[in-house]
């Protein structure tokens, strides 16, 4: 399927900066940090002294604060005054964030310099609540968000003037993508692009038709140009939920194997075989699938790993028997594909 070169693709000097605070919430309903935190209570002694309050030690008897990393993304083009999103995670003992306000906190970049000021009441997912008979607890009650909840007060500067290429980065490397991108592009009428390597795709200034002048409506072009990227032989399993996601690239090698009461053989060639009424059949597909009560599943001619999957969810395999028989198949080298466990 024809895909957008913006889709698979995005400028090299278009990258994604990250920021990290540290930070305190107040507000919280006896949820937040206990004395045996420290730095919460040394941060916040801090922080009113600088307001011109000069708390004592017993002023900290409350939980309503805890100690938090506060993080976030600078996307590329960001200006000042616009706003980027936050993620607030504790830090100390605390057992809820919920309810909780974050006051201002600076966010620093690897340079240590601060690009951004967060501030906000907390969005929490989760929820904890205790009794004296128990406690209760739903989702990550500790980790929160700020939707917009950071200013931007520093620009990260992107800067295209001195190009002499216009240069796309495929988000996952691949020879026959970088290929199929390139040929599409030079369809367009940019005759010079190259791929320098299964990542790379540099197009000259030269074969842009303003010569590099208006680069933002070149870039806009060159994004929308479409072309097929390269299928991928994958499959990719959640053993948690039995989830399976398997790639249009995936073949199967001929294997016979067996799992309980699940026996599969896979050949190259059709094979005559007999049914529980005693009659002699051609399986057209190579694949068998015998269970012990000598029933057999046939089916449609493909050597692709979702027939094989489709067959064995028609007689009731469980998630489980699905994921290990893939397995299998992968460590026996039958399974033609990449295989990721999550």
């Amino acid at each position: 399927m024809p895909v957008r070169l913006k889709d698979v693709a995005k400028l090299i000097e278009a990258r994604d900066n990250q920021l990290i605070g540290y930070g305190l919430v107040v507000g919280l309903r006896n949820t937040g940090d206990t004395r045996l935190t420290g730095f919460t209570d040394s941060a916040l002694s801090s922080m009113l002294k600088r307001m011109g309050i000069s708390p004592t030690g017993r002023d900290f008897s409350s939980r309503n604060v805890a100690s938090v990393m506060v993080t976030a993304i600078l996307p590329p083009y960001t200006r000042k005054g616009q706003r980027i999103s936050v993620t607030v995670s504790s830090l100390g003992d605390a057992s809820s964030l919920s309810g909780g306000t974050l006051v201002l906190t600076p966010l620093i970049g690897p340079d240590m310099n601060t690009y951004a000021v967060a501030q906000g009441n907390l969005v929490v997912a989760g929820q904890a609540e205790q009794s004296g008979q128990g406690r209760y607890t739903k989702n990550q009650p500790t980790s929160a968000s700020i939707p917009n909840g950071a200013i931007v007060e520093e620009e990260v500067p992107v800067s295209m003037a001195d190009m002499h290429h216009i240069v796309f980065v495929l988000n996952e490397p691949n020879f026959a993508t970088a290929t199929n991108a390139v040929q599409a592009i030079r369809a367009s009428g940019y005759k010079n692009t190259v791929a320098r390597d299964a990542a790379v795709i540099a197009i000259p200034n030269s074969d842009l038709p303003s010569g590099g002048g208006d680069l933002v409506t070149e870039i806009a072009t060159l994004q929308n140009i479409t072309f097929v990227p390269d299928a991928s032989a994958k499959v990719v399993i959640d053993s948690k939920s039995g989830t399976i996601v398997i790639g249009e690239m995936v073949r199967l090698a001929p294997v016979a194997l067996t799992h309980g009461a699940i026996s599969i053989r896979i050949t190259d060639t059709p094979a005559v075989v007999g049914l529980g009424d005693g009659a002699g059949n051609v399986d057209p597909t190579g694949i068998r699938i015998d269970e012990s009560s000598n029933r057999f599943v046939y089916l449609n001619p493909s050597s692709t790993l979702s027939s094989l999957v489709t067959a064995l969810n028609e007689i009731g395999a469980s998630p489980r028997d699905l994921v290990s028989i893939i397995q299998a198949l992968k460590a026996s080298g039958s399974l033609i594909a990449e295989l990721e466990i999550l």
